[in-house]
């Protein structure tokens, strides 16, 4: 399957096929997703979209990692309000360690959030689950949806 047409196109092999319905896959369960926890009550918004970082309210990001490898996948994200933002990344700046108030309550709000979005996920009938790899720290990880 891997021979060039007359156009001299090459046909897809049935690795690259795959790969493409997987793609397609993650597309859609990224979508319904998306639907779901905005009819939840959630701000949602794709990783695509770049909000202004100093004005945005926070949010849940999804990011849709099409990388074919065990960290490729449907990504869920909790950002916090600029506000908050900015006062973590001054804390670390002028304190360099993490034992500062409003950073432990920034881990706090990530780690119960992360928490509570994996049940709503569970409850409207996905496969999720928290991720605590330093690549991702907080993230939440979608495998299926619905049935």
């Amino acid at each position: 399957m891997d021979e060039e047409n007359e156009y001299g196109q090459r046909s897809p092999g049935a690795d690259e096929i795959d790969r493409l319905r997987e793609i397609d896959r993650l597309r859609q369960l990224a979508t319904a997703v998306k639907a779901d926890l905005s009819r939840s009550g959630l701000v949602v918004r794709d990783a695509g979209e770049e909000p202004d970082r100093q004005t945005a309210p926070g949010g849940l990001e999804i990011d849709l990692d099409q990388v074919d490898d065990e960290l490729g996948g449907l990504w869920l994200t909790w950002e916090l309000h600029p506000a908050v933002r900015q006062s973590v990344r001054e804390a670390v700046l002028r304190r360099g360690r993490t034992s500062v108030p409003v950073i432990q309550a920034s881990i706090d709000v990530h780690e119960r959030t992360a928490e509570a979005i994996v049940c709503m996920l569970n409850a409207l009938g996905y496969e999720a689950g928290r991720n605590d790899a330093s690549h991702r720290p907080f993230a939440i990880r979608v495998l299926t949806g619905p049935c």
